[in-house]
């Protein structure tokens, strides 16, 4: 039997080191995508420390959020969504840019049923069982609301397997493991240590240089302006963990009780922070929330650098923002907002680390590796804007 052991409560650089380590019973054993070729059996350990073991590779899998494409999407370039017989209705709204490419490249992705939230009982195990799943795939935030509903025993009841993953919650810790996680459960575990190991390259030593900054300049997340109340952000959790990871001090830390929340107007502005970092998307069929005084930030494949700095710019729009000192001195940037839910997030290290500290990271070239990552890894070419400033 192989197993591959996600090792959480490692420093990044030990967890990334032990993704590439397989062992598997029995004589000529040689690790990576070997056993499943030859029929034999492994084991995984998920985000929440569960160790789930398979005899044989899965063929039905069950997607609790579309959203986990972003990791299919390089892990399988030429039919992404091989294997998956049903997903969450996540990716269809969140990222329209995406969900498009996605059924450009497999086109069976726009004719996979979709199941509902396990948070809002939509998903009657019922349902689940009639995909006949070898494995349902669930996020943190999934996982803990099948815990607090019961729903984990009655996947137990019906004896289907489930792991978990988590890009949202600790991308600073999780997001290796989860990819490591999807390459075992799709059999593309070669591609998905292709993936660590570019992903170390632009992480670790951004990680490694913030160690020696002495200053740590401010920042405001802000979460989706817009589409979300003014001032929502997050602390402690995804992009809000990068901005810490990458050499700035998140002024939501000290005013917010949990990871993530809405500050006042009167926060952010009595905060006055040097950097405002804004999220946005492809969100032109989301409704503008009736307490904001700006519209979204256009960013995605179909923006262009026009649009997403306009759009950009009438953030200041926000009653008192103009005050702020990161408006006076133009230190305003977007970022796409799924990058707070994907692999994707180094490209949120390397923008975060330089428009934080430009002096520290002014080697780091976004833009090209952004290319280059598609071209090496994605099935479509980079198009777009998704990272921009004013």
């Amino acid at each position: 039997m192989r197993r591959r052991t996600l090792l959480m409560a490692l420093p990044l650089t030990a967890v990334l080191a032990s993704c590439g380590v397989t062992s598997r019973a029995g004589k000529g054993s040689s690790g990576g995508a070997s056993a499943s070729a030859s029929g034999g059996g492994f084991e995984v350990t998920d985000i929440v420390g569960r160790k789930v073991a398979f005899d044989t590779q899965p063929k039905n899998i069950v997607l609790s959020e579309s959203r986990h494409v972003y990791s299919l999407a390089f892990l399988n370039k030429t039919n992404p969504v091989d294997k998956v017989v049903a997903w969450g209705e996540d990716l269809q709204k969140a990222a329209p840019d995406f969900y498009e490419k996605i059924v450009a490249v497999s086109p069976k992705a726009a004719e996979l049923p979709t199941i509902g939230s396990i948070a809002k009982d939509g998903l009657p195990i019922e349902t689940l069982v009639q995909y006949k799943p070898d494995v349902f795939v669930m996020t943190l935030d999934v996982y803990n609301s099948a815990k607090e509903k019961g729903y984990l025993e009655k996947l137990d009841g019906q004896q289907i397997k489930y792991v978990v993953t988590d890009f949202r919650r600790d991308p600073v810790k999780n997001t290796v493991p989860s990819v490591t996680l999807m390459g075992d459960l799709f059999d593309k575990r070669k591609e998905a240590e292709a993936f660590v190991s570019f992903y170390k390259k632009q992480v670790d030593p951004i990680v490694e240089k913030v160690k020696s900054l002495t200053t740590r300049p401010t920042t405001f997340l802000w979460r989706g302006p817009g589409v979300n109340d003014p001032g929502s952000t997050y602390s402690t959790a995804n992009l809000g963990a990068i901005v810490t990871a990458t050499g700035g001090t998140n002024i939501a830390d000290s005013l917010l009780s949990g990871e993530e929340g809405v500050l006042t107007p009167e926060q952010v502005i009595a905060s006055n922070p040097q950097n405002i970092i804004a999220t946005g998307g492809e969100w032109q069929q989301q409704k503008i929330k009736d307490t904001a005084q700006t519209s979204y930030v256009h960013l995605g494949y179909k923006a262009d650098e026009a649009s997403a700095k306009a759009s950009l710019e009438q953030l200041k729009n926000q009653p008192g923002y103009d005050q702020i000192q990161a408006f006076t001195d133009r230190h305003v940037y977007g970022v796409y907002h799924q990058f707070y839910d994907a692999p994707y997030n180094f490209i949120a290290y390397l923008t975060f680390a330089k428009w934080q500290n430009p002096e520290a990271f002014s080697d780091i070239d976004p833009d090209a590796v952004w290319k280059s990552f598609h071209d090496d890894y994605m099935p479509w070419k980079a198009e777009g804007v998704f990272f921009t400033s004013i």
